[in-house]
């Protein structure tokens, strides 16, 4: 789930090469659109809100979190073969019937079998070592790590507050003001469910000393999709929560079995409000039983992992009488991944002749 944030910050560690291909690159952040210009679109929560109230707003900020489960189903499948099968199946009877001398049916144990079980035992050994050197990091990207990417807008300190797990950068803090947004998509009405709200903060902007970026709302269902929820963000941050309206349906922060399912299904979504019931129908019974296992993998992601919790500065900002948090900078991570994070920085292309 979270491979497209880990993927963005190992890009930022490695350091920039040229001014010229970071002048290229910064359309990316800084040609998208201004806070303070309306979008062409009626506002819409897109179902992607977790909390609102007039201090601050909670959003989505995880891109893959409906596609999560692929990584859980593999390692449940190789605990079940590591653990189940070798561990508890081979490895504790073979130590038992060593400790005792006594084979099956009582008879005396064999001597290969002296042989036999120690070196199943450090085959084990060696699959659990090379598996969880080599790629806990995956697993990481959707088991025992927090479990949702939440971006809180606090509107009183004209904040922006990303929290991601500790892989991905952690939780960084940034200026609103500074904020700039692009919306991609196919058309209103398009099938392919591929809209996506990105919004990106430069680093030259914003003096922290390193470019950030971030997608919200997960895969929308167009273009439009990601514009309405541009827009209610937008307008909520800049003209107050009387704005833009309740959002339709508040996402559940506990990991709802019924979530998982929703989410599974959210692929079929725009073919079915684009008049295609039975064909979506037909797909889904059809391939119902990889649905069902793609939802429980998706939900014992979820159980396995933890709350996003935010640190208590965050949680109080905007009260009366609270600080206001300190913006997060490259020298927070230590000098040595600050360097490399304003090595990085995007240098943007000057627009003047």
């Amino acid at each position: 789930m979270y491979l497209i944030e880990m993927i963005f910050w190992k890009a930022k560690l490695g350091g920039g090469d040229s001014d010229r291909e970071g002048a290229q690159s910064g359309a990316s952040i800084d040609d998208g659109a201004g806070i303070r210009q309306r979008i062409n679109r009626e506002p819409g929560d897109e179902s992607a809100v977790f909390a609102v109230n007039k201090r601050f707003m909670d959003v989505q900020g995880a891109w893959q979190e409906d596609r999560r489960g692929v990584v859980t189903f593999v390692f449940l499948g190789l605990m079940y073969v590591l653990q189940g099968q070798f561990l508890l199946g081979m490895i504790v009877p073979g130590a038992e019937k060593m400790i005792s001398g006594i084979g099956y049916l009582g008879r005396p144990l064999a001597p290969e079998n002296y042989v036999t079980t120690p070196i199943i035992t450090l085959m084990w050994a060696a699959a659990n070592i090379v598996f969880f050197r080599f790629c806990w990091r995956w697993v990481r990207l959707e088991l025992f790590v927090q479990r949702r990417i939440i971006v809180r807008f606090n509107r009183v300190t004209r904040q922006v507050h990303i929290n991601r797990p500790a892989c991905a950068g952690g939780t960084v803090t940034l200026p609103w003001d500074a904020t700039v947004m692009e919306m991609t998509g196919g058309e209103p009405g398009s099938r392919t469910g591929d809209g996506t709200l990105i919004m990106g903060w430069s680093g030259e902007r914003t003096g922290v000393g390193f470019d950030e970026i971030c997608m919200l709302g997960g895969l929308l269902d167009d273009q439009g999709s990601a514009e309405a929820l541009g827009e209610y963000i937008r307008r909520y941050m800049e003209e107050g929560p009387d704005a833009v309206p309740q959002p339709k349906r508040l996402r559940a922060t506990f990991p709802w079995p019924w979530d998982s399912v929703r989410s599974t299904l959210s692929f079929l979504l725009p073919s079915w409000r684009t008049g295609d019931k039975g064909l979506v129908l037909t797909l889904a019974l059809l391939l119902s039983p990889l649905l069902l296992l793609h939802s429980l993998c998706h939900w014992i992601s979820l159980l396995l992992c933890w709350p996003t919790w935010w640190p208590r500065i965050i949680r109080r900002a905007g009260l009366p009488g609270a600080p206001v948090p300190a913006l997060t900078v490259a020298e927070d991570y230590g000098p040595e991944i600050a360097r490399k994070l304003r090595a990085s920085v995007i240098k943007l292309a000057d627009p003047s002749p």
